[in-house]
């Protein structure tokens, strides 16, 4: 993950781009307060900043450095946030600016103020503190090397600024304990530097990690989607340990290519299988738009479920759904072999249903079990008997909010395996 990211031109991972927009957009709310701070403090102790306020070319100097350095950090949070909306990466080597430009032009705005203001009072604490806010917050950029960067950046700014004060204010007092002084400070400045590039080399191990896991899951999760379904997919994942199976209700649908043996007994491999993508590509994409899921898909015909993996008190619906829309695209759909129409047959069925992975470390399948499987399985079978392509049973009709014309009461009809009898309706 993150290791991939420590060469210079390298791309920055998309979950880094927020972490920096974070921390450029902290640098500008501490901008903006400490901006606030000046007209408030010249309004409540005027004569506080009224001999620095009325030197003109101070304040056009500072306001001009400052200004330069708020409209630099505006710039940073757009085109970061610009790039995350979009999805796009920005290289490391713009770190490697923000970080010369966030300490070179502070570092200016205190060479301005010493060389207008005639004093070093300004380094004291203002520019103390400033550096060391910019300090800590480099540790968000979870990188050792940028805050040991920055934390040079700052010494020598610093110690850059006080030694030539020094020498340009040409202090009586005893100048070399001045600069021992500032020299202290400027190596507490590296310091700090060093210990935010630990502490942020020790969050970015931690969430490399969280980062790669969640790379792997859904890397896990693609690979499983193409083979069986999303929700599928992310079931095996969450409860990839579990043994025990659970109760839920849902809606079973069971489909079948009618005649596709004789067929592809008449075909090439290549017409086979192009005929099976053909057929199954729409019919997937109906089951997955209402909601649903397919377990298995046979050569000839898959098993679907509805409101199973996702809890959905709808499930017979959109099941009812998505069978209409099937059998309207295979009425569309003619095979090549003399012409015919492709035919189906649907089950559907709804009630209690087992859910669970079965298997073992080696290979595991999410499955749905239990009598009203079979049921499904048993109804589909009887559009054969019945020369219909749908049928759904009683369970699914009492289901469905508006009870539709085409639907035709076949009565109770005994399934095989069923002991009692069970209310089919054929939809027309």
């Amino acid at each position: 993950m993150f290791s991939r990211y420590h060469i210079f031109n390298e791309l920055l991972h998309p979950e880094f781009l927020k972490i920096e927009k974070k921390r450029v957009g902290i640098i500008l709310l501490i901008f903006v307060l400490s901006t606030l701070v000046i007209p408030i403090l010249h309004y409540l102790v005027p004569d506080l900043l009224r001999e620095k306020l009325n030197n003109r070319e101070f304040v056009w100097v500072v306001f001009f450095w400052w200004i330069l350095f708020f409209v630099f950090e505006i710039f940073a949070f757009i085109r970061i946030t610009w790039s995350i909306k979009k999805g796009y990466s920005i290289s490391k080597r713009m770190l490697n600016i923000n970080l010369l430009l966030e300490f070179g032009l502070p570092t200016i705005v205190l060479y301005n103020i010493v060389k207008y203001d005639n004093s070093l009072l300004v380094l004291e604490y203002d520019g103390l503190t400033f550096y060391f806010l910019l300090l800590m917050l480099s540790a968000m950029h979870l990188n050792f090397k940028i805050s040991l960067g920055a934390g040079i950046l700052a010494c020598l700014g610093y110690f850059g600024v006080s030694y030539w004060g020094i020498q340009f204010l040409k202090f009586a007092g005893d100048v070399d304990q001045m600069i021992e002084i500032y020299a202290m400070r400027s190596v507490g400045l590296l310091s700090a530097g060093i210990i935010a590039g630990i502490v942020a080399d020790e969050i970015r191990k931690r969430v490399n990690n969280l980062l790669k896991a969640k790379d792997d899951q859904n890397e896990m999760e693609s690979l499983l989607g193409q083979q069986l379904s999303t929700h599928v997919a992310r079931e095996l994942i969450v409860h990839k340990n579990d043994k025990i199976g659970q109760k839920v209700m849902g809606s079973v649908m069971f489909l079948d290519i009618r005649d596709f043996t004789s067929m592809a007994d008449h075909q090439s491999p290549e017409e086979t299988i192009a005929f099976q993508n053909a057929i199954f590509d729409p019919l997937i994409r109906i089951v997955d738009k209402n909601n649903g899921i397919i377990h298995q898909i046979l050569g000839d015909g898959f098993m679907a479920s509805f409101g199973v993996a996702v809890q959905n008190p709808n499930h017979a619906e959109d099941a009812y759904r998505a069978g209409i829309q099937i059998v309207d695209v295979i009425n569309h759909c003619r095979r090549e072999l003399n012409g015919d129409k492709t035919r189906v047959g649907i089950g559907l069925h709804c009630g209690e249903l087992i859910t669970g992975n079965i298997g073992n470390e080696i290979r595991k399948q999410f499955s749905i079990a239990g009598k009203n499987v079979i049921m499904a399985s048993r109804i589909e079978q009887l559009n054969k008997q019945f020369n219909s392509q749908f049928l759904v049973s009683k369970p699914i009709v009492d289901r469905l909010n508006e009870t539709s014309n085409s639907l035709l009461n076949l009565g109770k009809i005994k399934l095989k395996g069923i002991d009692e009898k069970i209310e089919v309706f054929k939809v027309s």
